[in-house]
């Protein structure tokens, strides 16, 4: 105990004692354990650390460890894994299953010189991006980060990074989604990690490429912090992340090339007009945020980029109708474009297009907590106006990191958040967490919390 109570000193804490009570913490010591953190920051220090045991964590470290080096001998990924080559041999059949018809790479085995990742230096940080847009909880993240850098510091320097993306990109009129920022910043400092570590991208064929004044400015200011330093060609290849970004409404993509998204949007709204007369024409800026999803949909096609989170397949069998419609852009994308629009980039759509058939006039009166893009955001929306009426109204829509820095009088008046991330550790507000989707017992869920505040309502 004497111990324990050295390392807590350093938070000004103190487990106490007597003889009736045996140990324990007093009121002002518990509020200072559960402002610093620091059982939460044990425990991640141990996570990180410790050797994967889940066959996904397992794989990504194989992935991690390929990235680093030409060749790693099977045997030695068994010894480091206490597994069997057998196991180590499984693992790089799930990863192959995987990585063929994402990104088109491959992990090779010579008998001689072992396992090899096939892929050039972009397509390498192509893979890592997509493995880190599998998990936003930012211990995973840390522990990933280990497998590639062996640094565990990865949190702090984001959230740096993050602060500027964040500012420069709203200056300049792009409102980047909670995760797509996030996404992004980790994009950054993989881009510096590689870089550093010799690990250079080939240069630019088409040298008429510029970078947008957005990026000049994100570029500027990293610059200008000392938190990296990096050639044109790394800024133009993560140029090309930002294209492929999820934006929320109030972006101004004039500066993009958008006359394939035009095009391929006028075909489809004249398809929509077929099938459904003037129906969207009742929702809001219909075509501004289907828009807003197609034109960075088209970069991501192009490039096999990820969606920096992807929401529930099982939405295209939730609204039939819908899918269907989805399947008739995808159609379009592939005639016009030649790229397959799957279904994760279905689904997004399908929550646009499902307002048509769902559309109505109700208000709502909460906060919402949401990371997605301005289609899960606007189907949130919709979704609470469409099954609870006059019973709530907005007062306004946050992130993650905007709602966890967010003045406390500014919340005052707000008495249920809806949450796509859990947020108990940051606010005593009553919330309901939801899944982007929101199904039927999001609902029962957010039901049974406006039944118990309806005098307060």
């Amino acid at each position: 105990m004497k111990a324990i109570n050295n390392l807590l000193s350093a938070y000004d804490i103190e487990i106490s004692s007597t003889i009736k009570k045996g140990y324990f913490l007093s009121p002002e010591n518990k509020d200072r354990l559960k402002e610093s953190n620091v059982i939460r920051k044990v425990l991640d220090y141990e996570y990180i650390r410790e050797l994967p045991d889940l066959p996904e964590d397992r794989q990504v470290y194989i992935l991690c460890k390929l990235m680093g080096k030409d060749y790693v001998d099977m045997e030695a990924f068994a010894e480091q894994l206490y597994v069997s080559e057998g196991t180590i041999n499984n693992d790089v059949i799930y990863i192959n299953k995987w990585l063929k018809p994402c990104l088109q790479a491959k992990v090779g085995y010579s008998l001689n010189q072992g396992l090899t990742l096939k892929a050039e230096e972009a397509e390498k940080r192509n893979i890592i991006s997509w493995v880190l847009s599998m998990r936003t909880n930012v211990s995973t993240i840390s522990k990933y980060w280990n497998y590639l850098f062996g640094e565990t510091d990865i949190i702090e320097r984001a959230r740096a990074v993050y602060r500027i993306v964040r500012k420069e990109t709203m200056v300049h009129r792009y409102y980047l989604s909670g995760h797509s920022a996030q996404l992004f910043s980790y994009e950054i400092l993989l881009a510096v990690g590689r870089f550093q570590r010799g690990f250079f991208l080939a240069e630019e064929e088409d040298s008429s490429k510029r970078l947008l004044p957005v990026m000049r400015a994100v570029r500027q200011q990293l610059e200008q912090s000392g938190i990296l330093q990096m050639p044109e060609v790394e800024w133009l290849a993560l140029q090309n992340y930002f294209k492929a970004k999820q934006f929320l409404a109030g972006t101004d993509l004039a500066e993009m090339n958008t006359r394939e998204a035009t095009r391929l949007l006028d075909c489809f709204l004249q398809l929509l007009e077929k099938r459904l007369p003037s129906a969207f024409l009742q929702i809001p800026d219909f075509r501004y945020k289907l828009f807003l999803y197609i034109v960075p949909m088209i970069e991501r096609l192009r490039l096999r980029h990820c969606v920096a989170n992807p929401i529930r397949e099982s939405v295209l069998q939730r609204y039939p109708e819908a899918a269907l419609l989805a399947k008739e852009l995808a159609g379009l994308v592939l005639e016009q474009m030649g790229l397959f629009m799957g279904n994760k980039e279905m689904a997004y759509v399908v929550l646009q297009l499902a307002m048509i058939y769902e559309h109505s006039t109700h208000k709502l009166h909460i906060a919402i907590v949401c990371d997605y893009d301005e289609s899960v955001v606007s189907f949130i929306r919709h979704r609470l106006q469409n099954n609870f009426g006059e019973k709530i109204e907005i007062d306004r829509i946050y992130d993650y990191q905007e709602f966890m820095f967010e003045e406390p009088e500014n919340l005052a008046q707000v008495e249920l958040i809806i949450s796509t991330s859990t947020i108990a550790d940051i606010t005593d507000i009553p919330f309901v967490r939801v899944n982007p989707e929101v199904e039927q017992g999001d609902l029962n869920r957010i039901a049974e919390h406006i039944a118990n505040q309806q005098k307060k309502i």
